[in-house]
């Protein structure tokens, strides 16, 4: 049976979501966190797809890739063998990790994919002419500097 969500629950949910899908990350992520959140209480994975009304299999990548980050961590409750979970209050665990673990990777690829388009545009036709080697050029600027960029914002999410 689902509970109804408090006002404050909802807002905590909406606002954690929007937050998840900035950064590429599914829904349910922020719809549990955001409950985790507000909770003064531990919870265990059947209650989140109670109040939520998840699936266990959602609820459980969810809670997984929560504990990955670091955002929830594991409470021990007396007299029940449940794995119960709290919100670990530092949001910039969830931006960190997505830093490192999802753009990192992509800037670093992108970065090769980059290369690739210049060396195979440089070697084309009139390559001193060529305006798309100009482009890519100036992307690599941006690429350069998103790069930079990432080592700053890390650092800053620590303080």
């Amino acid at each position: 049976m689902v509970s109804r969500l408090s006002a404050l629950e909802e807002e905590s949910i909406d606002y954690f979501v929007s937050f998840v899908q900035i950064l590429g990350l599914p829904k349910s992520i922020g719809q549990i966190y955001g409950l985790f959140f507000v909770s003064s209480d531990p919870m265990a994975m059947d209650h989140v797809v109670g109040r939520l009304d998840i699936s266990k299999g959602c609820a459980s990548q969810g809670l997984a890739t929560l504990k990955g980050f670091g955002a929830i961590i594991p409470v021990h409750m007396e007299g029940d063998r449940r794995e119960h979970f709290e919100a670990d209050f530092e949001v910039s665990k969830i931006v960190a990790h997505f830093f490192e673990e999802t753009l990192e990777p992509r800037m670093a690829h992108g970065e090769e994919r980059l290369n690739r388009m210049i060396s195979i545009s440089e070697n084309g036709e009139n390559p001193g002419e060529n305006p798309i080697v100009t482009r890519l050029n100036a992307l690599k600027k941006w690429q350069t500097r998103g790069k930079e960029t990432i080592p700053l914002i890390k650092e800053f999410l620590k303080a």
